[in-house]
């Protein structure tokens, strides 16, 4: 039986965006909002496809 797996890294979920915040708050809110759907998106795949396990390599989180 083939083990299926989907791999991801560094998706730092609620990055603070200091510097971009600083000069374009809401760029930095759309980025942040991007990061957050991107998840989603990867946890949909992982559903639709029905894989074993989802691996996250590095950040989940930042800080």
């Amino acid at each position: 039986m083939a083990f299926r797996f989907l791999h991801t890294a560094d998706i730092h979920l609620d990055s603070p965006l200091r510097s971009l915040a600083l000069r374009n708050p809401d760029l930095a809110e759309l980025v942040g909002d991007a990061s957050r759907q991107a998840f989603v998106s990867i946890v949909d795949l992982c559903l639709a496809e029905r894989v074993d396990a989802l691996v996250i390599a590095g950040d989940l989180y930042d800080g």
